[in-house]
């Protein structure tokens, strides 16, 4: 009797042992499995930010760059010579969550949102004070945005990207070919209020 007390006793402690451990499990899964999402947000805005920097420093240097991209997770894909975005697969509420301004000019010259190229994409910034990019966050998703900028003379500078061979891509570790356009000859048409407008051409290619 006192051997088969303390086989139950002991059969008892584990499956209270066995139930405790799966209700834990079942409470923490969640929370494990959305610090997994944040972290690759995380390490997706660090590409794109890297990104961003090739492409800047291809137009200022008028030179050409190769980097490696990571992308867990999604597509990314040049839209306009002046945006490329990233498209996440994850399927998180927050997805469709408010746009956020992650790196560029947060206010304009009035300290104000309102006089910022990165949120008011219908004005110029100014040279000298503005930053040349802003990279947008909404949820998973990441944009970058090309803005004009002026001097106080009315030329005009604005980075633009044109499409190489392939200019989208998904999941994977992927080369991103950035080489400068030698080959614009002729002047851009002077818009957004510009007296004369330059506009370095940078050719964005995935190998």
């Amino acid at each position: 009797m006192k051997g088969q007390s303390q086989v139950v006793g002991f059969t008892v402690i584990t499956l209270i042992m066995l139930s405790i451990t799966s209700i834990v499990f079942l409470w923490a899964q969640p929370l494990i499995d959305r610090a997994v999402d944040f972290n690759n947000i995380d390490r997706m805005e660090n590409q794109i930010i890297k990104l961003d920097n090739a492409i800047r420093e291809v137009a200022y240097d008028k030179s050409q760059k190769k980097i490696n991209l990571q992308i867990d997770m999604g597509n990314l894909i040049w839209e306009s010579n002046n945006s490329i975005n990233y498209y996440s697969n994850q399927d998180l509420p927050f997805s469709s969550g408010e746009k956020i301004l992650v790196s560029g000019s947060f206010v304009g010259p009035d300290n104000t949102i309102a006089t910022s190229p990165c949120y008011n994409t219908s004005i110029n910034g100014s040279i000298g004070i503005d930053k040349s990019s802003c990279i947008y966050k909404q949820g998973s998703n990441f944009e970058i945005f090309y803005p004009v900028l002026n001097d106080s003379s009315g030329d005009c500078f604005a980075i633009r990207v044109v499409a190489g061979n392939n200019a989208g891509t998904g999941s994977g570790n992927h080369e991103i070919e950035l080489k400068y356009n030698r080959t614009v000859t002729t002047p851009y048409s002077l818009d957004n209020g510009c007296s004369t407008i330059y506009k370095p051409e940078v050719i964005f290619n995935i190998k």
